[in-house]
């Protein structure tokens, strides 16, 4: 199995709802994100790639741009916008591209978080 990664980042804020957090989740803050997606296969094209990296890398910003800058929370999908919301709002952005990933991380580096996606296949 060969697999390539791209790598970007977006700040944002966000807000969750105190039934699902504690209190202090409530308040508008904002948080820098580091996000990797992956693609997989089983073997390389006819081309010796998995997919052109410059392409991929081109999606992955231009899928958080649109969520850069802005209040996760009123981005449509990101109502309740957690690590898993999140990178499931990515996955479907990238696959209406025609890219399906086979793993999505996203982090928070300044408090150390990370979560890691790995969709079914």
């Amino acid at each position: 199995m060969f697999e390539i990664s791209a790598t970007a980042s977006f700040e944002a804020s966000h807000y969750i709802d105190a039934e699902a957090g504690a209190p202090h989740y409530r308040r508008v803050h904002g948080h820098s994100f580091v996000v990797t997606a992956s693609v997989a296969a089983a073997s390389p094209d006819k081309d010796g790639w998995v997919m052109d990296l410059g392409a991929l890398e081109d999606l992955l910003k231009r899928t958080l741009a649109g969520l850069d800058h802005t209040v996760l929370n009123e981005v449509p999908g990101l109502e309740k916008p957690t690590f898993e919301h999140i990178l499931l709002w990515i996955e479907s952005r990238m696959k209406a591209e025609g890219v399906s990933p086979s793993r999505l991380e996203i982090e928070r580096p300044t408090l150390k978080q990370k979560a890691v996606y790995t969709p079914a296949t």
